[in-house]
């Protein structure tokens, strides 16, 4: 911080400009966390402030709104500034716009580091709310300004471990249709972010139960919470996703769960990003949540007075599109989340088989590919979650094997040959039997991934060759 520092009033100074740390920054160096983005406010001529700080510490330059001139700094250290003009004739102004006390705090850069507390400006009392770990709305017209902000405030609640203030749960309850005048990229963000914490089942309740605001995102739960009781569930189908969520991250939060080398690649694979910072675990989340959305849709009653669900897979793959759309997510994430959907009964229709033949386990892996841990995840949260509350007392020891057997086979017979080309590459089968590209050459890729599957080959390019040549060979003589 302090290099930093020097520079930002080294360049202040040179500028002749009045210059403060603002926002988030601020309230994170209060708190003692690591800050790595910083938030800055002068009041004139941003622009060359920030250029000036880019100079100085060999950093890039980024405009990221020219017309309410705001600009960032990036740094080799992945640390950032942004810079943006005071809103208003004087920092109080600029703090009147700010969405949370705590939040609504400035400390002029022309004092010292390490903060002098008696010195940060703080009109609405921000300092006070940060010991009282309380989030707080600024007036009466914070959501009606930016609605983003309703969600913004659950953010900070499980970045922060905070709670929020009465009045203003209240006031987000009285604005939460407004929600839906939001982007669908801003509420994605909020969203993925919240999904971050490691008990984001409880912030996805909470923003159902306590603002009334989850439903104005996602219309289909409150559908949801009218079906779902049946043979195998005692709650409907709302409270059993978010009870299949809490199962997923207790799982993944759990030392000792499933054996270890199943637990690193569970994390190792749940790292991976998706989509700019968001993860697979955050996406793996959301499926939890979505995977029974398409129940209300697909609740039949049969002859007997039974209430089945059949197909709720099919109708809940069509709704989670719409709202993978309406959220702008990637066209990865969208396919991602519909396969989670769509597939989420597979590895439950085996347990019930009974069946972890070799063949079985291989159409399980064609069908789910990469994602194959993803779903065992889900599946596995989701059949806890309906048995848990069936019987509180059940051993879950047998599906867990099962699903721990499942996993290491993906792992150590199937996973290595999704990348086929690292064996054999598409244009070496059309050199080797001297064939044009199209249907056939991923017809014999996919016999090759078969037969060193099951054994019938080893996974050395000779042996495939030697395979792929018996298999057009035979191919000649079916043709005569």
């Amino acid at each position: 911080m302090i290099n930093i520092y020097d520079i930002l009033v080294n360049a202040k100074n040179t500028l002749s400009l009045r210059a403060y740390i603002v926002g988030g920054s601020l309230r994170d160096i209060l708190i003692g966390k690591n800050v790595k983005d910083y938030d800055l406010v002068v009041d004139k001529n941003p622009r060359g402030y920030a250029e000036a700080i880019a100079t100085e510490l060999k950093g890039r330059f980024i405009i990221l709104d020219e017309e309410q001139e705001t600009f960032r700094v990036i740094l080799d250290s992945k640390e950032f500034i942004d810079i943006s003009r005071m809103k208003g004739k004087s920092i109080i102004d600029d703090l009147k716009h700010r969405d949370f006390t705590i939040n609504a705090m400035a400390y002029d850069v022309d004092n010292s580091i390490p903060i002098i507390k008696e010195k940060i400006l703080d009109p609405y009392n921000g300092m006070k709310d940060l010991d009282r770990k309380l989030i707080k709305h600024l007036t009466e017209e914070t959501f009606e300004a930016d609605p983003i902000r309703m969600l913004r405030a659950v953010r900070f609640m499980a970045a922060l471990d905070f709670s929020l203030d009465e009045d203003t749960i209240q006031q987000i309850t009285k604005n939460a249709s407004s929600i839906k005048r939001v982007s669908g990229e801003r509420v994605s963000y909020e969203l993925f972010e919240i999904l971050k914490s490691n008990k984001s089942y409880y912030y996805l309740s909470y923003m159902d139960k306590e603002l009334k605001l989850l439903d104005k995102i996602f219309p289909d739960i409150e559908e949801m919470k009218k079906v779902g009781e049946c043979k195998y569930h005692v709650v409907n189908s709302w409270t059993h996703s978010i009870y299949t969520v809490k199962v997923a991250e207790n799982v993944i939060n759990e030392d000792g769960f499933f054996e270890k080398h199943i637990k690193r690649a569970f994390e190792e694979h749940t790292r991976e990003l998706i989509a700019a910072d968001r993860s697979r675990l955050q996406l793996i989340k959301l499926g939890a949540l979505f995977h029974d959305i398409g129940k209300p849709s697909a609740m039949k009653i049969d002859s007997s007075g039974r209430t089945r669900f059949r197909g709720h897979e099919i109708t809940g793959t069509k709704i989670v599109k719409g709202y993978s759309e309406a959220l702008k997510l990637s066209t990865l994430e969208k396919n991602i989340l519909q396969k989670y959907v769509y597939l989420h009964m597979l590895p439950l229709v085996s347990y019930k088989n009974n069946d972890v033949s070799g063949r079985a386990l291989y159409n399980i892996f064609s069908k789910m590919g990469e994602e194959t841990l993803d779903i065992l995840l889900i599946a596995f949260a989701d059949i806890v979650a309906t048995r848990r509350l069936l019987d509180p007392h059940e051993e879950m020891g047998m599906i867990k094997i099962h699903v721990e057997y499942i996993a290491n086979n993906y792992l150590t017979r199937y996973k290595p040959l999704e990348k086929i080309s690292a064996i054999i590459t598409g244009k070496e089968i059309m050199d080797t039997l001297n064939i044009p590209e199209g249907e056939e050459v991923g017809m014999i890729l996919e016999e090759v991934k078969k037969a060193i599957y099951f054994g019938e080959i080893s996974s050395s390019k000779e042996a495939v060759i030697e395979y792929i040549k018996g298999i057009k060979a035979v191919e000649d003589l079916k043709k005569q």
